[in-house]
This record gives structure tokens, sequence and C-alpha cells, in this order.
């Protein structure tokens, strides 16, 4: 069952190079953010997007803190 769902255009992100870009629903970006336990601007700073694809269909997204956060003293 989807709990959300919204349709997003991708677009490319620099001219003629392999890359595409699409943005992420503020909604499911800030739901990660309040599950973690900061503010969007804060999870926008020290997390990233991991796209994992195979042998399902469609693409997964998850989030994950960012080396250099981690690594930060």
């Amino acid at each position: 069952m989807v709990g959300y769902r919204k349709t997003y255009r991708l677009r490319v992100a620099v001219p003629n190079a392999k890359s595409i870009e699409v943005t992420f629903p503020y909604e499911v970006v800030e739901r990660q953010a309040t599950i973690s336990g900061l503010t969007v601007k804060e999870f926008v700073e020290q997390y990233e997007a991991v796209a994992e694809y195979n042998s399902f269909e469609g693409v997964h997204y998850t989030f994950k803190k960012r080396e250099d956060v981690l690594s930060a003293p």
C-alpha cells in the first residue's frame, strides 16, 4: 500500500552528460528528518540519497549519513 504518491519529471542534470535528476518531495525528506531527530535543513546537510537497483523492478531510494559527516570530530 502506498501512503504517498506524487509524480515528478526527470531532467538532464548537465547537457550532454549521463546524469538525470529528479526532485524528492519535501514530505519524504521531512519525514526522514523527523525520524532522524533533525530539521530538514540539518538532514539535507548531513545525508545523501542512495539509489539501489538490480534484478527487481524499479529503483529503491534510501538515505544514508554522508561519510564526511561521520568522520567529523
